[in-house]
C-alpha cells in the first residue's frame, strides 16, 4: 500500500494529474491501452508496450527533424547551428528518455527553428554576406524534416491529456514512473512542437523554390498531411 502510495504521489509531482483539462483525450487504444476497463494482469504488458510504442515513435520523429534542421544548417553554412542539432540528436540515442532529456530536445528543436527561420529571411533580403546555399544539403535537409513531421502528425490522432487519467488507471496501466512521465511530457508538448515545426518546414519549402532548390515530394506531402 505504502508503495502504491508513493507511486500515485510520483505521478502527481510528475505533471501528469491535470484535472480539468479541456483537450481530447488520448485515445488509449491506439496505443494499446484497453478501454474496456479490463484491468487483470495480463493487460499491463500491452499497457506498457502501447507506451513504449508512443515513445518510440515520438522519438524516431524528433531525431529526423533534428537530421533535418542540421542539414538545413550546414546548407545555410551555420555550422554551429548544425552541431548543436546533432548535440540534441544525441541524447536520444540510448534507451529511454528521461523528461529532462526530451525537455532539452525541445528547447534545442524550438531554438533551431526560430534561427533557420531568420537565416531564410535574412538570406532572402538579399543581404551581401549571406553564404552560398548548399543546394544538395538542403533538399536532403527538407526531406529529412519533411519525414519528422510526418510521424509528428501521425500522433496526434492518439494525443490528448494523459492527465486526465486517473492515478489507478496509470497504475494498473502497468506503466513505471519514468515512461508515465515522458509520456506526459509528449501528450503535452507535441501538438505545439508540430505547429512550430510545421511553420519552419513551410519557410524552408518556400525559401527552396524560390532559389532554385529541389523540393522532396515527402516535404509538400507532410504540410498537407497537416493542414
Amino acid at each position: 500500500m505504502k508503495t502504491r502510495i508513493l507511486l500515485i504521489s510520483m505521478l502527481a509531482s510528475g505533471g501528469l494529474l491535470l484535472g480539468g483539462v479541456a483537450n481530447a483525450q488520448l485515445n488509449l487504444k491506439q496505443f494499446g491501452l484497453g478501454g474496456g476497463g479490463d484491468s487483470s494482469a495480463g493487460a499491463a504488458p500491452a499497457s506498457e508496450g502501447g507506451m513504449s510504442q508512443l515513445l518510440k515513435t515520438y522519438v524516431g520523429a524528433n531525431q529526423q527533424v533534428l537530421s533535418g534542421q542540421s542539414s538545413l544548417a550546414s546548407a545555410m553554412g551555420m555550422s554551429s547551428a548544425a552541431g548543436q542539432a546533432q548535440q540534441a540528436a544525441s541524447l536520444l540515442s540510448g534507451g529511454t528518455p528521461s523528461v529532462s532529456q526530451l525537455t532539452q530536445v525541445g528547447s534545442t528543436q524550438q531554438s533551431l527553428s526560430e534561427t533557420l527561420t531568420q537565416a531564410f529571411a535574412s538570406h532572402a533580403s538579399g543581404s551581401a554576406s549571406a553564404t552560398p546555399v548548399n543546394k544538395q544539403a538542403f533538399t536532403d535537409g527538407l526531406a529529412s524534416l519533411g519525414k519528422g513531421v510526418s510521424q509528428y502528425s501521425s500522433l496526434q490522432s492518439g494525443l490528448g491529456s494523459i492527465g486526465q487519467m486517473s492515478p489507478s488507471s496509470l497504475l494498473q496501466s502497468g506503466m513505471n514512473p519514468q515512461t508515465a512521465q515522458s509520456a506526459s511530457y509528449i501528450a503535452q508538448s507535441a501538438p505545439g512542437q508540430l505547429q512550430s515545426l510545421m511553420s519552419t518546414l513551410n519557410s524552408a519549402v518556400q525559401f527552396a523554390s524560390s532559389h532554385g532548390i529541389t523540393v522532396p515530394s515527402i516535404a509538400t506531402s507532410a504540410l498537407k498531411g497537416v493542414q
